[in-house]
């Protein structure tokens, strides 16, 4: 038999081959949120954002949040680095416009936190990113464990918040994370 033979049965049957849209992440599903603003600069020739912008997005405002000093306290001499990120590209972004961008905690470790965000244009969800964040000790250049009243800052904006998991289909899905140890 050949093999176009032996796949027609599942080639017929079109309800499993169609695509189903699942939800996306709104802003209100985000307890930290902020704005960027799209420059003209931004874009390539094609008239879209460009997708180095949507990076630049989620720093400023993962950086908003780790130096925000009346959020993340940081008694000791020591930077966060990024360790991973991972970035979904959901829909096309185009100037002019005002990006905003949606943050939470996910999980915290003994010296890295995992951030999630969304980007949303005209409150529609653009990407979605996961960031692993590490402290690191800017002399040894490694990482360093979180001063207690960091740890516990970043537990508690952790703590209890709703959580929209962006999956790599782009489908969301909603549940109570709680802390974890490194």
């Amino acid at each position: 038999m050949s093999l176009p033979k032996m796949l027609e049965p599942y080639l017929s049957f079109t309800g499993w081959l169609k695509v189903r849209p699942e939800p996306q992440p709104v802003l209100d599903d985000f307890p930290i949120r902020s704005n960027e603003k799209l420059r003209f600069a931004d874009t390539d020739r094609n008239g879209h954002v460009s997708n180095a912008v949507f990076a630049i997005c989620c720093q400023n405002a993962r950086m908003e949040l780790l130096h925000d000093r009346s959020r993340v306290p940081l008694s000791i001499v020591a930077q966060f680095v990024i360790a991973r990120l991972t970035l979904e590209f959901v829909k096309e972004m185009h100037w002019p416009g005002i990006v905003g961008i949606g943050t939470r905690v996910d999980r915290v470790g003994t010296s890295s936190v995992v951030l999630c965000q969304s980007l949303f244009l005209d409150r529609s969800c653009v990407a979605n990113a996961t960031s692993t964040v590490v402290l690191v000790d800017p002399s040894t250049k490694r990482a360093t464990p979180f001063p207690p009243e960091t740890a516990a800052a970043l537990r508690t904006l952790a703590k209890g918040a709703r959580h929209t998991t962006p999956r790599r289909n782009g489908a969301a899905v909603t549940a109570i994370h709680a802390t974890a140890q490194e």
